[in-house]
């Protein structure tokens, strides 16, 4: 930050009439510094909204003649409109996110997801058209933040919300402090901002004071019919930075493990019980500087509204610059139309003037002599020649009175196109096209892909390159204000509604309310912004609708590029749901519904709603119960096993029995005299058979 901030600013003086008189003093020098570049910016706006602008001020003097053609062959507009067009599919957002260690990544997505909702419902968009818009024509445009109460009806009711207001015609509205050389102007010491109003609106507002403007904008330098003269009264909203120091007392909160900051005046009530607890424990005490910004409305007569302090620590105005530059210690700014002017003048000229020699010059006219036309019946046929078969004239004799055969002696004939102007009338358009990127009446082939056009797209947009990244950082230096002025309003347990970040998701949150921490078993106030530090960034990018079309585009070529490699099929089933998710249509609510439900099957997305959560549930329940065929194939299987089990004790029996047999038998033999080893070789094929039945008759069972 500057270091011209750094000095605290002089206190007010005491008297409303030299306040008054000291308002009016700044805004005279702040708004005479930047003159010449406001009737600049005024006749660039005037050149592309009013009918016969581009014509006002060109050739003044001798030169101009204000009988002759003025043609309005708009080769500006185009440009400047396609600029817009494109800033309403790519418009730039604010992402927050945590500046310490005591910010989680919760408090930045609850703080980003209230700025969406108060963005969309609070005419965020509408203010920053407007200021993008003027910003692109003349190069500067503004809005400004402001707050409200949710409910002006109800004075218990003290809950408020963010707002955005468009300033228009801000080149001529809002005037800075000229010491700021910053180009988002956190710098400034004041800002005052016109609002204009009819004598009867004014007494309406401020009823009993008299209708004198604080400040009357210069309207164009010179005559023009077109400019209707209104009776207007200007009011005047001053905004004023006040840096003060402080003495501040820091103790640790050991219940909480948070720092606690008293001011001195808090200290001096509670200091007792502080030294006398035992969770608080004194860690030092310092000079810091608090910044703040009070507000004050004044005409030219009166002050309309005191000062006050309102919430937030910055100048709530939001300024945008197009091409910005400091020239002899002097802002320079300008939009796309400014240098595109004359070439525009200079072309209508030359399409002007051809126009009043193709009105004035009608057809070639044959010259004849006196003596060509003596006859009154010649005279009459030529007097009117259109559809004639043929015409004659007198012949014209020699000397001798012999015939001399002879035409038209000449021909008058309209004025041709000049080498000079052919050269112009093709230079221009040239030079447009050059200096802005685009060609008037440029086709665009069907077969063109996407990509290809975004490429074009991109390739031309570097011209304007500079003019969206000062919008940009006008955007994001607006995210620093509205997140200042939120840490003081959202501070009370309610409820607030917050928009996801693809501009479709709805949701309430409870601020400051209790939970649990996990880490320490104690409960803790959670969605609070008090006390947080978030950074602001700049969110470019194309509109949601743009980035879906973009991504489907994308998924199509991934498709064939996964086809094509070994084990792809796997991405395939995640590509196509990805695919329909993104794809825009009508009608595709029921598909979008089951594309979604069987992503939460497959856990390919996580359930975000209390909704999806229920059906996430369910798929868990039922994927703890067994399948019924899974049953079925288990029971059998266990049947088959136990069969295979009987067999097996059945089979080891009768083995036993044979062996019994074999012994018995071996026995009976020994006493009969037979050979003994003839029995026992007898007895082991007996048991070989057996063994071979035992492993032949489960594979048997398990093939049936």
């Amino acid at each position: 930050m500057s270091a011209r901030l750094l000095t605290t600013t002089s206190p007010p003086p005491s008297d409303d009439s030299d306040k008054l008189g000291q308002f009016r003093i700044d805004i005279v020098s702040d708004a005479e510094v930047v003159e010449d570049q406001r009737d600049k910016a005024n006749e660039d706006i005037r050149f592309v909204n009013v009918d016969g602008g581009q014509w006002e001020g060109f050739l003044t003097g001798n030169a101009d003649q204000p009988n002759r053609v003025k043609l309005e062959l708009d080769t500006v507009s185009n440009p400047l409109q396609r600029f817009i067009g494109e800033w309403s599919q790519n418009r730039v957002g604010v992402d927050y996110k945590s500046d310490d260690q005591a910010t989680s990544d919760d408090d930045a997505e609850l703080l980003n997801g209230i700025y969406r909702s108060d963005f969309r419902d609070f005419s965020g968009r509408v203010a920053t058209d407007n200021a993008v818009s003027e910003c692109a024509t003349c190069g500067f445009g503004s809005f400004k933040l402001a707050t409200e109460f949710e409910d002006d009806g109800d004075p218990e009711n003290e809950n408020q919300h963010v707002v955005w207001v468009p300033i228009y015609n801000s080149y001529n509205t809002v005037y800075w402090d000229q010491a700021a050389q910053r180009i988002d102007k956190r710098d400034a010491r004041r800002c005052t901002i016109l609002a204009q109003f009819t004598r009867t609106s004014f007494e309406d507002s401020f009823p009993g004071k008299d209708p004198v403007s604080a400040y009357n904008p210069n309207t164009l330098g010179y005559e023009n019919t077109n400019v209707r003269q209104i009776d207007l009264v200007y009011v005047a909203t001053r905004y004023d930075v006040v840096r003060n120091k402080e003495t501040v007392f820091v103790y640790n909160n050991l219940m909480t493990d948070k720092v606690d900051v008293y001011s001195a005046d808090d200290h001096e009530l509670i200091k007792d019980e502080l030294k006398a607890s035992d969770t608080h424990k004194f860690v030092r005490k310092r000079k810091i500087i608090k910044q703040s910004v009070e507000k004050t409305v004044f005409s030219g007569a009166d002050i309309l509204e005191p000062t006050r302090r309102i919430a937030g620590k910055y100048i709530p105005v939001v300024s945008m610059y197009g091409y910005h530059a400091f020239v002899d210690g002097t802002e320079r700014y300008r939009g796309i139309v400014r240098k595109l002017k004359d070439a525009a003048r200079l072309y209508n000229q030359q399409v002007s003037q051809l126009c009043e020699n193709a009105a004035s010059a009608g057809q070639e006219v044959p010259i004849f002599t006196v003596e060509q036309m003596e006859n009154p019946d010649i005279q009459k046929i030529w007097a009117n020649k259109n559809n004639k078969s043929y015409l004659v004239v007198d012949s014209v004799k020699d000397a001798d009175g012999n015939p001399i055969q002879s035409g038209p002696i000449g021909y008058s004939k309209p004025a041709s196109l000049d080498q000079s102007t052919a050269t112009l009338l093709q230079l221009v358009p040239n030079y447009i096209k050059d200096t802005s990127g685009f060609a008037a009446g440029e086709a665009i082939k069907k077969e063109t892909s996407g990509k290809a056009m975004r490429a074009i797209m991109k390739r031309e947009n570097m011209n304007t390159q500079v003019i969206n990244t000062n919008i940009a950082n006008a955007i994001e230096w607006s995210g620093e204000i509205y997140q200042a002025m939120a840490s003081e309003i959202y501070t009370t347990r309610r409820m607030v509604k917050t928009l996801g970040k693809d501009g479709e998701t709805d949701a309430k949150q409870q601020l400051l309310t209790h939970v649990l921490d996990e880490e320490t078993g104690r409960m803790i106030e959670a969605n609070d912004l008090r006390g947080k530090r978030f950074k602001s960034y700049s969110d470019v990018g194309p509109q949601y609708d743009s980035v879906r079309e973009e991504t489907v585009e994308d998924i199509k070529g991934m498709v064939d590029v996964v086809q094509a490699i070994p084990g792809g099929e796997r991405y395939m089933p995640l590509l196509l749901s990805t695919m329909v998710e993104n794809i825009v249509g009508v009608g595709l609510g029921p598909l979008k519904e089951l594309n979604r439900t069987i992503m939460l099957e497959q856990g390919s997305v996580k359930p975000e709603t209390p909704e999806e959560e229920a059906i996430v549930q369910n798929l868990q329940q039922q994927a703890q119960q067994p399948d019924p065929q899974q049953v079925l194939i288990e029971s059998a299987a266990a049947q088959q096993q136990a069969e295979a089990r009987s067999l097996d004790a059945s089979s080891v029996q009768k083995i036993a029995d044979a062996n019994k047999k074999d012994a018995e038998t071996v026995k009976t033999l020994s006493e009969v005299g037979v050979d003994k080893a003839k029995v026992q070789e007898q007895a082991i094929q007996t048991r070989l058979k057996a063994f071979q039945g035992l492993q032949t008759k489960p594979q048997a069972d398990a093939r049936s």
